[in-house]
């Protein structure tokens, strides 16, 4: 992809417009006109971009305002206990475990973009039904039919991303969905805050209706999305029978696990930094909602810049390593946070917060360009859900490590941190392995024809 539009500086003349402030040059642009000009950049030139931007705010917009109600719904409205919410997700976040490469196996069977409407339709059913669940047995049923796909959407749109857009500006349009998919959420949940204000069902089914129309709009922009020429018939030319080769592919599964290590930062900005803010410092409990919106703001503003270069393997991997590195940074900072006093700690879990967003951003891009540079031609649904799939194993195993390393303390930090940077640090010698890997099949299938 075309890097983005910058304006060149270089020959502006000194003055107010130069940053110095001299009398008679245009007045200075504020911090805001800038981070509104860096904003109205995320928003692409071409039809394809445009779509697929659409698409990322659409779904992140509903779901942040459903994530905002969803617990309160199930709680007050439906009669539910915590511990019956907590089993419904539980069992969907299972479903999806098991259901993400077959649903994407069929996709690379019957088209990506087919798939990705009736899963994303299936989704939009799911919401209609349910402000309208009556029990527990209900919602249990509800959330095996969610997590029958729910898993798969984010891979098939990675899929989609990769047939609109030219192989040279996947990864940037991936950066862009991201920063938007930001904004979306941020703007959801402040629409989800006002049903909380009203506290009754009508306002909660309507921010649910909400989300599943959000999810029609989706299907249809995707329905709708011109694709790259040849990208349809190539997918079609190459398509085969259903095949768990993927996981044959030990170099790429290898990846995915160190991918899906490296996302550990998910659960330490919603796990483990607050408990350890509330647990273990001196710094008070808003130190956590600045953690939060730093991190946003950080990801929306150099999502795009941070996935610079990562359509080339080599850049990719080593997106990774640093990745791990700063991840690693972040968990010594967070081991030395209970030694300090309250405003040290906060100026410290500030900059494990800049750490982490940092190797938040690298992780992504180094993981997008990896899953689809080694993608298989004819697999790429299957290739890039089993590196969705050791995110799923994250979310479900890293809960369990941090509570444990909270409970251990700084020392057990610092033993996540050196595993974060291991898995940082090898994955260019996995990715060169895949490589080499790659090239000896197809030496040998030239022999063999």
């Amino acid at each position: 992809m075309t890097a983005m539009a910058r304006k060149n500086t270089s020959a502006q003349p000194t003055g107010a417009g130069g940053g110095t402030g001299a009398p008679g040059g245009p007045a200075a642009p504020t911090p805001w006109a800038r981070l509104g000009r860096r904003l109205a950049a995320l928003w692409p030139p071409g039809r394809a971009e445009r779509g697929l931007v659409a698409m990322a705010l659409a779904d992140a917009t509903g779901t942040g305002a459903f994530l905002s109600v969803s617990v309160v719904f199930l709680t007050r409205s439906v009669g539910l206990s915590a511990s019956q919410v907590a089993v419904g997700l539980s069992l969907a976040a299972g479903v999806g475990l098991v259901t993400t490469v077959p649903v994407a196996m069929v996709a690379d069977r019957f088209g990506p973009r087919r798939l990705l409407v009736l899963v994303t339709l299936w989704r939009a059913a799911c919401f209609v039904v349910y402000p309208f669940v009556p029990d527990f047995t209900s919602f249990v049923v509800l959330m095996v039919l969610m997590g029958l796909v729910d898993k798969a959407a984010a891979p098939l749109g990675q899929v989609l991303v990769g047939m609109a857009v030219p192989e040279d500006a996947r990864v940037r349009t991936m950066a862009v969905m991201g920063a938007v998919r930001n904004c979306g959420y941020a703007g959801g949940a402040l629409l989800g805050s006002l049903a909380l204000l009203v506290d009754h069902w009508s306002g909660y089914a309507a921010v649910i209706l909400a989300n599943a129309a959000s999810f029609v709009g989706l299907a249809v922009i995707a329905g709708r999305l011109p694709l790259r020429p040849g990208a349809t018939a190539d997918a079609s030319r190459l398509r085969r029978t259903l095949s768990f080769d993927v996981f044959k592919d030990r170099p790429y599964v290898v990846l995915a696990l160190l991918n899906g290590a490296l996302t550990m930062h998910i659960t330490l900005l919603s796990v483990g930094i607050p408990m350890w803010v509330t647990q273990e410092s001196q710094a008070p409990r808003s130190t956590v909602s600045a953690v939060v919106v730093l991190n946003a703001v950080l990801a929306v503003l150099f999502q795009v810049r941070a996935s610079r270069g990562a359509e080339e393997l080599p850049t990719a991997a080593r997106l990774m390593r640093t990745a791990g590195l700063a991840l690693a940074g972040c968990c010594v900072l967070l081991a030395a946070v209970p030694r300090l006093p309250a405003v040290p700690a906060v100026a410290v879990l500030l900059a494990s917060a800049v750490a982490l967003t940092a190797g938040e951003l690298l992780q992504s891009a180094g993981g997008w360009g990896v899953s689809y540079g080694l993608a298989r031609k004819g697999q790429e649904s299957a290739y890039v859900s089993l590196f969705w799939l050791s995110v799923g194993l994250q979310q479900i195993i890293a809960p369990l490590v941090v509570a444990l390393v909270v409970s251990r303390g700084a020392l057990a930090w610092l033993l996540v941190g050196a595993v974060l940077a291991a898995a940082g640090a090898v994955a260019p010698r996995s990715v060169g392995w895949a490589v080499r890997d790659r090239e000896t099949q197809r030496h040998r299938h030239d022999e063999e024809n």
